[in-house]
């Protein structure tokens, strides 16, 4: 087993808990309906108790929540990182994170990027980044765990792309619930993706152990 926790936080977000360190990535949000928004109860947990490390792919609103960067900045006195920051830093207990900028799906003028976070266990956030931003990351340590929108799960071609990878699990966000899913994708997702046991789909504020 690695050395490994991850809680979903918000829409597409994550708290991630390795080696003594927490690490926030899009991790908390507003409400856009269908996707859901960071609980008030996590989202005051997060604020009493803030990470380590705070991080964000880009500044959509279903991705970023700017009044808890600033309280984050305010109360922990700490950078927070995104697409401005070095493609390089280490944040503490061996952990580093490696930044790549990577195209947001259907956008190409949004600054996005997402991250190599590596230490006793490799992982990959992809925020909103085309499924074709994966090669942009071949250079990097290859993932224990792959974190990705639905976009790499909906169709034959993104779901080749995202296994080849060789990530040991792959963790879908940006999932709405099931009953505000008016375009299908919980449906999309199962015929795409069968039984693969790879594959783990959290409800919000969901842990799971690695």
């Amino acid at each position: 087993m690695l050395d490994l926790k991850v809680t979903r936080t918000a829409n597409a977000g994550v708290l991630l808990e390795m080696d003594g360190m927490t690490v926030l990535l899009d991790g908390v949000c507003k409400l856009l309906f269908p996707y859901l928004g960071t609980p008030g109860a996590l989202r005051e947990r997060l604020t009493e108790n803030p990470p380590d490390v705070l991080a964000f792919t880009h500044k959509h609103e279903d991705h970023c929540d700017d009044s808890y960067v600033q309280l984050y900045r305010q109360k922990t006195l700490r950078s927070v990182y995104g697409p401005e920051s070095l493609p390089f830093y280490e944040v503490g207990n061996g952990i580093e994170m490696l930044l790549r900028e990577t195209r947001h799906i259907g956008k190409t003028d949004v600054p996005h990027v997402s991250y190599a976070i590596k230490g006793s266990a490799t992982v990959w956030f992809m925020g909103d980044a085309s499924p074709l931003s994966l090669k942009r990351m071949a250079d990097l340590p290859r993932p224990d765990l792959l974190i990705v929108p639905f976009a790499y799960a909906i169709t034959p071609s993104a779901w080749r792309m995202t296994k080849e990878i060789g990530a040991w699990k792959i963790l879908l966000v940006h999932m709405p619930r099931e009953e505000d899913d008016k375009d299908g994708l919980w449906d999309m997702v199962r015929s795409t993706v069968g039984e693969d046991a790879s594959l783990v789909i959290p409800d919000m504020g969901q842990t799971y152990c690695f």
